[in-house]
């Protein structure tokens, strides 16, 4: 459910000649039981044959003009990324073009089964997963923690919010921990919430002492 942190982990730890794929599909054994037809597929292509890609723009190093690149041996040429890594590749490199081969046989399988597959930056997936999941957890664990149950009048909404404090606390809380613990946007999420009730709550004062002050002034 987080993309950044295991992308450090994997690009720091994995043997160079390892390819790195970072994947998440956004469904589970509840969403997905009846089929993963639709269902988002994220994905991103993060090393090939030791080049670390862009994320953005997978061909980007294919891209470089002849000035940023420094010339090596004569069947290569070497440049340096964004982030200062040197690289070695050439159009015909056999190597990147095998990796690149298992990438799309792996992701293959997820988008025949009907995935709506979706190229993302692991950056983008955890800013996006930081107000759509992890707010949603958040919110589930709050409303589960004022003990509200069923009653005879229930609405729809207050249904939903029932099957939402349901789904989001079946999870472990180890689980919801670790969406806080390694996505460094949940705490900017955390603070906008607290403003968001800070201002709700003001309103709702605000109108009151209007009110107030409306009462006085009709009994003078």
């Amino acid at each position: 459910s987080v993309k950044e942190h295991p992308r450090k982990i994997m690009l720091d730890l994995l043997p160079q000649e390892c390819d790195v794929l970072c994947t998440h599909p956004m469904f589970g054994p509840d969403s997905g039981k009846d089929g993963w037809t639709g269902l988002n597929f994220v994905y991103e292509r993060t090393r090939i044959n030791q080049v670390i890609l862009d994320p953005n723009d997978h061909h980007s190093f294919h891209q470089l003009s002849r000035a940023e690149s420094i010339i090596g041996e004569e069947d290569n040429e070497t440049f340096l990324d964004k982030s200062g890594h040197a690289h070695n590749l050439h159009e015909k490199n056999e190597g990147f073009a095998e990796g690149m081969d298992r990438m799309e046989r792996f992701l293959s399988i997820w988008e025949e089964e009907g995935c709506k597959m979706v190229s993302l930056s692991c950056k983008d997936h955890d800013s996006y997963g930081a107000n759509s999941q992890f707010i949603t957890h958040l919110m589930g664990r709050i409303l589960g923690q004022q003990g509200l149950e069923e009653t005879p009048i229930d609405t729809k909404g207050f249904q939903s919010v029932l099957k939402l404090i349901g789904s989001t606390t079946a999870d472990s809380f180890d689980l919801f921990y670790g969406l806080y613990k390694y996505n460094s946007n949940s705490l900017g999420t955390i603070l906008k919430l607290r403003t968001a009730m800070d201002d709700v709550v003001l309103k709702l004062h605000e109108m009151d002492n209007k009110d107030n002050t409306f009462m006085v002034k009709s009994r003078l």
